[in-house]
């Protein structure tokens, strides 16, 4: 299973450009005939029900997508409820996503009030240049379909205001030479993970780059998970290469990669994430700003 997400032909024009801006409810192009609409803080949202068939949708990029997910529960009961589903980007790249969460008991279902339905799992993906399509498939072993709302995310200009945040804790500090300038990367790996205080309402971008060592390909996946607490805000995939233009400068026997980037809304307030790397024997080198 190839749990890549599609950085690969994604070009960004500059430092400042990247931030999705505008968020659009995708209705799919195939198979989403069956829908259900459940309240939510008093606003009717749209979902649709992963059956068998599943639900596909095309997607003009570069743009960033989310799926949001819930799990309807007929009896109430006060524990987690495991669901999953599985992303197929381009007929090719395969994501499984799992999710546990309880339930939401102010959600309300006009189709079926006696139901119950979950708290939101969150999921991202960054698509590249040109049309693609996305295929969301049930999990067989599941009793009830996954209800689904794929929201599109399109990128825009990002204003030159900008802080760089340091981690709160962190195990190392590298220096990395970019043409010619040096920039600060702070090491996140699946034993050490980085936490970071940002305050909102602002947009924190996490600019990251896979090290590469002798052993690993010119080309290799990775995945960043960030957390507040106990929720998980999102999982993000990536697919970098070797940068040809930079190198480490504490560790000339390793290599990074092209850098790649994810953004997360920070709501009004203080807020503390924890970034983690769920890949073992992966080191991902990151860097913070929020703007």
């Amino acid at each position: 299973m190839n749990q890549t997400v599609y950085f690969k032909y994604f070009v960004l024009l500059s430092l400042f450009i990247g931030l999705p801006i505008e968020a659009k409810l995708l209705k799919p192009s195939k198979d989403g005939e069956k829908k259900e609409i459940l309240l939510i803080n008093g606003k009717r949202r749209l979902y649709y029900p992963v059956e068998t068939k599943g639900l596909t949708y095309s997607v003009d990029g570069p743009t960033r997508l989310e799926f949001i997910s819930r799990y309807p529960v007929l009896k109430n009961k006060n524990k987690s409820n495991p669901f999953s589903y599985r992303i197929i980007v381009d007929n090719k790249d395969t994501i499984m996503v799992n999710h546990r969460y309880k339930v939401q008991k102010s959600i309300k279902s006009v189709q079926h009030p006696k139901h119950k339905y979950t708290y939101s799992g969150n999921y991202f993906i960054n698509l590249g240049i040109g049309r693609h399509k996305v295929v969301i498939i049930p999990e067989k072993r599941q009793k009830y379909p996954v209800l689904m709302r794929v929201l599109l995310k399109e990128f825009g200009i990002v204003g030159k205001k900008k802080k760089i945040l340091q981690p709160m804790i962190h195990q190392n500090s590298l220096k990395l030479k970019v043409g010619e300038n040096e920039v600060s990367y702070y090491e996140c790996t699946s034993k050490y993970p980085l936490t970071i205080e940002a305050r909102g309402e602002k947009t924190l971008r996490i600019l990251s780059r896979l090290q590469f060592s002798d052993a690993m390909g010119q080309e290799e996946s990775y995945r960043i998970k960030v957390k507040e607490k106990n929720k998980i805000i999102g999982t993000y995939y990536f697919n970098s290469e070797r940068s040809p233009n930079s190198h480490i400068i504490e560790r000339l026997d390793m290599v990074p990669g092209k850098w790649r980037t994810c953004e997360i809304r920070v709501p009004k307030g203080s807020h503390q994430y924890t970034i983690e790397v769920p890949d073992r024997h992966k080191t991902v080198l990151t860097r913070f700003m929020l703007y």
